[in-house]
């Protein structure tokens, strides 16, 4: 372990969350000893916290208060993770209809942490966290990459398509060694860019979304000849479903291996183990479910619904939450790199498809979602382009939607794709649902190629 290791972990880390409320260093130091628990020290654990948050949710939680009543059921109905299925499962709608009753009434306001999911099926949602679930988060998270062979303190470039505004997330990049390279405009320039920052600070890790990372490999890959060497040593993706012609292109111009990921806003955590045998979930988080249905039973790979309960959430607890996400399980047996969680073989139901413009430049469901999590007067949003130089973005909207609103989102998305492309805004009242009942928020007419060679 380098010095920088070492200051990170024992000064960095513990003062960072002295300074900001928050118990990531602690949690970590958890996670880290109950990965390697036997299965019934997991279960154990998930269903002492199960009981807690069930009497918790019923006490100081208007919405399940009223479920529960409506049910005639009580918290001390709900024992044990096999008690679950008494409860109905909660959709994003279910919960946005409730408004403030989801929001717990015994939590102090400085303990709350704003949130909002991506909304990568186009539903973009705000909540709240309390700092404990989201310094928990956060330590998940780090053990996942742990897996990969990070360590605190080492190097790593994270590539968004968000520009670095805020003063904290700056110092945070200074205090983790985070070099945070970021372009809100998927071309070939800005990619060329990005690739030579990481040839000239030779990071040990990135993390990026799958889709931008496959274009950036194109640019890397071009420039980087002659170069003998690298000290990168994985990569982690997130955010949409990684496939296996992107992980094969990557992994073969970076020559490291890549660590999938996979998380939403009910607590679901994934990640990839060292074997790259299987995803595992942190089911310190949360309690999964992964239950048939009629897209199962007709798909040959029998991908599972997954629905979710966070276990450390008490804000705006998610119970039995649908994550709109379908999952193919592994199997029953220990994987071999000795963890005793579930196997997940792989993650289905978040593919999007990737919009091109007459000049080239590229768009895909970050892009729009990234935008579109801010603006509470649209509820859901999907985009189509059935001609090159034209894209449709349809929205369901609510109360609050106005006039000024519509001028405002058509003006924006008008200036960042370009005055080749015609924007066509729609307020609707219905998005149709896939097959899968996932709601697709980027569609591409297939006639329209796409140039792989970005």
């Amino acid at each position: 372990m380098s010095f920088r290791n070492q200051v990170t972990e024992k000064l960095f880390f513990p003062l960072s969350d002295l300074v900001l409320g928050s118990s990531v260093s602690k949690n970590l130091k958890f996670l880290q000893n109950s990965q390697h628990w036997t299965r019934s020290q997991i279960d154990n654990y998930q269903n002492q916290r199960l009981r807690k948050l069930i009497h918790h949710s019923y006490e100081n939680v208007p919405f399940y208060r009223e479920l529960f009543d409506d049910l005639n059921l009580k918290p001390e109905d709900i024992q044990t993770k096999e008690d679950l299925n008494k409860l109905p499962i909660v959709t994003k709608d279910d919960l946005r209809r409730s408004k403030d009753k989801h929001l717990a009434s015994n939590i102090k306001k400085k303990e709350l942490v704003f949130a909002s999911s991506s909304g990568s099926t186009g539903e973009p949602f705000q909540f709240y966290k309390t700092k404990y679930s989201d310094s928990f988060d956060t330590a998940a998270a780090l053990r996942g990459w742990a897996w990969m062979g990070y360590k605190l303190g080492d190097m790593y470039a994270k590539i968004s398509m968000n520009p670095r505004s805020s003063v904290v997330k700056k110092l945070q990049d200074f205090v983790n060694n985070s070099l945070y390279l970021s372009s809100t405009q998927l071309t070939p320039d800005e990619f060329k860019k990005i690739a030579l920052s990481l040839l000239k600070k030779d990071p040990w890790f990135i993390r990026c979304y799958p889709t931008p990372l496959l274009f950036l490999s194109r640019q890397y890959e071009e420039i980087s000849k002659g170069v003998k060497s690298s000290s990168l040593k994985a990569i982690n993706t997130t955010g949409s479903t990684l496939s296996t012609e992107v992980r094969e292109e990557v992994e073969r111009v970076f020559r490291v291996k890549i660590f999938d990921s996979y998380s939403c806003e009910g607590g679901a955590m994934f990640f990839e183990c060292p074997t790259h045998a299987h995803y595992h979930p942190s089911e310190e988080t949360a309690i999964q479910e992964y239950l048939e249905d009629s897209f199962t039973l007709a798909n040959p790979e029998r991908p599972l619904r997954h629905i979710t309960t966070d276990l450390n959430n008490y804000a705006s607890p998610f119970i039995r939450y649908d994550t709109q996400d379908y999952v193919v399980l592994g199997s029953d047996e220990l994987c071999s790199c000795g963890r005793h969680y579930k196997n997940i073989k792989s993650i289905k139901g978040r593919d999007s498809d990737i919009l091109i413009t007459p000049s080239g430049k590229y768009l895909i469901v970050e892009n729009f979602v990234a935008y579109f999590e801010w603006i509470e007067e649209v509820d859901q949003i999907q985009v189509v382009q059935n001609k090159r130089d034209e894209i449709t973005i349809k929205m369901i909207v609510n109360n609050r939607f106005s006039e000024n609103v519509f001028t405002k989102v058509l003006e924006y998305w008008k200036s960042y794709i370009g005055s080749d492309v015609k924007v066509v805004l729609e307020v609707v009242e219905k998005i149709e649902l896939t097959p899968t009942g996932k709601r697709r928020t980027v569609i591409r007419n297939p006639e329209i190629q796409i140039d792989r060679g970005i």
